[in-house]
């Protein structure tokens, strides 16, 4: 399959047409999104990034040698531009360091599929946080109206610019290379991953804009 990725981007674009319609996306473009929610998705996303951190390493010893490097570029791409833009913004964060129900889902789901399953099903499933932060910067920046006073805008435009997308390219191209030798199970395997790891994202944003807790 020469592009798997576009296809399975078809296949779940209504999960990124509803995280666009969410109101902690929309709060987030026109710049309303009350600072406590923000720093609570600050908070739970600088916990996620320490697992994902993880992950991509354990990604990266199993990439084929000739792709190796260019997996670790895209890797450490993505974790610099998050440590960066969380250094700018965790400031004034009071850091709690109790990951929601919805972080240890997802961090933890990730973390099942690297050490379980095939290869290729790993990289399907950690692809989403690249993909969907990508189109998610693009679509603000596309739609906003107030680039010049918005709190929020040095996350919007990390996340719309240059620097994300390389990395996001140089991702989606070695899952794409190992799509093209993959059997029909594999791929609907991937194509599993893929789009459990995109609702995860929904339900990430959701988590951070109703600042979910443990309710027990």
């Amino acid at each position: 399959m020469s592009n798997w990725y576009n296809q399975v981007n078809h296949k779940t674009a209504p999960i990124l047409e509803a995280i666009k319609q969410q109101p902690f996306i929309k709060q987030l473009m026109d710049g309303t999104l009350p600072q406590s929610v923000f720093e609570f998705y600050i908070n739970q996303d600088a916990l996620y990034l320490a697992e994902y951190k993880k992950i991509l390493l354990l990604s990266v010893s199993s990439v084929l040698t000739v792709m190796r490097l260019s997996f670790l570029d895209a890797a450490t791409g993505i974790i610099a531009v998050e440590n960066a833009l969380h250094h700018v913004f965790m400031k004034s964060v009071t850091f709690n360091n109790v990951p929601s129900p919805t972080c240890e889902l997802y961090t933890s789901y990730l973390t099942r599929i690297i050490n379980n399953q095939t290869l290729e099903e790993g990289l399907a499933a950690i692809l989403p946080c690249f993909t969907i932060y990508k189109a998610i910067g693009d679509y603000i920046l596309e739609h906003q109206t107030n680039k010049q006073n918005n709190p929020y805008q040095d996350w919007i435009n990390t996340y719309g610019g240059a620097a994300f997308e390389a990395s996001v390219n140089q991702a989606i191209a070695i899952v794409n290379k190992y799509a093209e030798s993959a059997n029909k199970d594999v791929l609907h395997k991937m194509e599993v991953t893929f789009t459990k790891a995109s609702k995860l994202e929904w339900l990430f944003w959701d988590s951070a804009y109703n600042k979910e807790q443990w309710k027990i």
